[in-house]
């Protein structure tokens, strides 16, 4: 029978953190080496079936002294039966500061649900991260306070209608706003999300700080085309179902100008056009398949590291947003693109 030695300081792991961030914290406060701490917990390998999982939570519960079910509640990773992994991020990111600011060792990474970007507790914007950086969450919402109503709108949406839905709407919704940036300075949105870029993000070009620049226009479309009656018009070919939803987008957006409405319908048309097909956008992969360091941050690849450096230089050339039409600058970050979410005619 085997023996697993207590560490001394019961550390614990906090809610929806990935077992790569528990560990490294558990490494740090006991002055260990993250492969010497795997190495005794006898993880030569990540546990996939339930028969190691079962077993990597007896041994970190002998390890750390915290009941395996307390472990299991906790780490998504220990759990068995697993989560369904299609309803959380695929990549791992840091937590609210305030939120965790009672857990040692190191910063605490955790898999957020696809509709959380805004601890609405305490004000700090956790939306999806950037793949190549490992910023901490920033304080926004005193400096764009429609960021709370916002995060507010966007639960209710997946409340109403379900994480599926509401994980392609919101993808559809951000890159219909992605689209609009593409458009000429004269429209009412640029000078909206001009404001707030320069609140939120007043230095160099950061992923996911564009993206709190343009989330409440997101969320309010999102609720929009979430909605079952909204998806359906978007099968129709009659003009008055297409106005309707133009209608409806507009108002969501907050322009009702006939040169916004122009706009917006092109964008617009791209989404209807995919779900008249019976598309949708669904996440392009999961946590358990996406590779990670021992501390928790995940691997950049030389091709999202490339595509994030020609953004960088795009935007400091002309304020504008990522290609959605790159799948290594894809936003949000996890969605499967198709060809009939393009956005066409739009070039650097």
């Amino acid at each position: 029978m085997n023996h697993w030695r207590r560490l001394p300081i019961p550390l614990p792991p906090a809610q929806q953190e990935t077992l790569a961030s528990y560990l490294h914290r558990l490494a740090v406060v006991h002055g260990l080496h993250d492969g010497d701490l795997r190495q005794h917990l006898g993880m030569d390998q990540r546990a996939k079936d339930p028969q190691r999982v079962v077993g990597l939570a007896r041994r970190l519960a002998a390890v750390t002294g915290h009941p395996a079910p307390r472990l299991a509640w906790a780490l998504p990773e220990v759990r068995s039966p697993a989560p369904d992994w299609r309803h959380l991020r695929h990549l791992a990111q840091r937590a609210c500061p305030r939120c965790t600011v009672r857990y040692q060792g190191g910063p605490v990474r955790r898999l957020f649900a696809h509709n959380e970007y805004l601890c609405v507790r305490h004000g700090y914007w956790i939306g999806p991260p950037d793949p190549i950086h490992d910023d901490p969450p920033q304080y926004l919402a005193a400096r764009v306070p429609s960021l709370v109503a916002a995060q507010h709108r966007l639960r209710r949406t997946m409340r109403r209608h379900g994480w599926a839905a509401t994980f392609d709407a919101t993808a559809a919704a951000t890159s219909i706003c992605i689209h609009l940036r593409f458009s000429a300075r004269h429209h009412p949105l640029w000078t909206r999300w001009e404001q707030r870029i320069d609140m939120v993000m007043p230095a160099a070009y950061r992923r996911s700080l564009f993206v709190a620049a343009i989330y409440p226009e997101a969320s309010a479309l999102a609720a929009v085309l979430a909605a079952p009656g909204w998806r359906a018009l978007a099968r129709s070919s009659r003009t008055t179902d297409v106005d309707r939803l133009l209608g409806a987008a507009a108002h969501a957006l907050g322009c009702t100008d006939a040169l916004s409405w122009h706009e917006i319908s092109d964008a617009l048309m791209a989404w209807a056009s995919t779900h008249a097909a019976g598309r949708v956008m669904e996440p392009a992969g999961t946590y358990p398949d996406t590779s990670h360091h021992d501390d928790g941050t995940p691997r950049v690849t030389d091709s999202q590291r490339l595509a994030e450096q020609r953004t960088v230089h795009r935007f400091a050339r002309d304020r504008r947003a990522p290609r959605t039409y790159d799948p290594a600058a894809a936003m949000p970050y996890a969605h499967r693109p198709t060809e009939a979410t393009v956005p066409t005619g739009r070039t650097s």
